[in-house]
């Protein structure tokens, strides 16, 4: 991490969050998109030539004597102009959330390389993430909070705000851009839409969720949800979000695809590609088709647990 981008953060919180550097740094590297691309090329390439938009190769992961991951392997291809949702599930104790967090640079693995189009990870390398615990700054404005990864980049307050108020629109959070990022100021689904902002004009090309939505009632999840779709159906965003879950509606009603892991093995061992006609709306949902994927996805836990 740059000695500006640390002098910021301590200016930003102070002694008031031990945790708060690693939230940001996390969430808004301001330099997210550039720093990514500081590793060495990665040969190859997939589908008709375009470079993979993030590869796991061989990736182990110890704690002390236990390996959750013995020399796992995942990518996901690149696709001209076309956004992706894509998600990975998995019981108690598979690894879903430590993978999460080796895509995202938090955690580094015991050995093994990750490539994002087909540049490999360095010690910069980080991807925002949304998690399932608010991430928000209590003490700063939604419009502070929003605008703080463009804050550390050096862009002027005007436009700084401007882009912040364009986010905030895009989450549905206008009329409260004013109001203290904290509970119970803001619901928590507003504040899961805050720390979604705040990654957004980050400005990267991937994005994580990871168990975004587990500590919101339905209403705020069907929202959130909504507003993600939005998003992915944007094509002035165009963006590659993984989202990590436990809830197969959740990934039914916005996967592209669905990664299931084995939780004895720790491996991948089935994809599941969900294809509906059209904008995903929630006119889907009980349709035979859906239910279709949510009993293949079921049918898998039921032999894996």
């Amino acid at each position: 991490m740059s000695n500006l981008f640390t002098n910021i953060i301590q200016q930003e919180v102070g002694e008031k969050n031990d945790s708060a550097e690693t939230t940001i740094a996390v969430e808004a590297n301001p330099n997210t998109s550039i720093q990514a691309f500081d590793g060495d090329e990665h040969s190859v390439t997939m589908n008709d030539g375009q470079v993979d938009v993030l590869e796991l190769k061989n990736i182990v992961l110890r704690f002390g004597d236990f390996t959750l991951f013995n020399g796992i392997n995942f990518n996901i291809p690149d696709f001209l102009d076309e956004g992706q949702f894509i998600t990975i599930m998995g019981g108690s104790g598979s690894g879903k959330s430590q993978l999460a967090r080796v895509i995202s640079g938090l955690t580094k693995p015991t050995s093994g390389e990750v490539y994002m189009y087909g540049k490999r990870y360095d010690d910069n390398t980080h991807i925002p993430m949304v998690f399932q615990q608010y991430s928000s700054f209590p003490w700063m404005t939604v419009l502070d909070n929003v605008a703080l990864p463009l804050k550390m980049k050096g862009v002027p307050k005007s436009e700084r705000y401007a882009k912040a108020m364009e986010t905030i629109r895009l989450v549905g959070l206008e009329g409260h851009e004013k109001k203290w990022a904290q509970y119970p100021m803001l619901s928590g689904g507003q504040l899961q839409r805050v720390s979604l902002a705040r990654n957004l004009v980050a400005d990267s090309q991937i994005m994580i969720l990871d168990e975004y939505s587990s500590g919101l009632d339905t209403a705020s999840k069907s929202t959130m949800q909504d507003i993600l779709l939005e998003l992915f159906y944007d094509r002035k965003i165009d963006r590659t979000f993984i989202m990590i879950t436990h809830d197969i509606n959740e990934a039914v009603y916005l996967s592209q695809r669905v990664h299931l892991l084995d939780s004895k093995t720790h491996t991948f061992a089935k994809t599941v590609e969900i294809k509906f006609d059209g904008k995903r709306t929630r006119d889907i949902v009980g349709t035979s088709q859906y239910k279709a994927y949510y009993k293949e996805i079921e049918e898998f836990f039921a032999k894996t647990e």
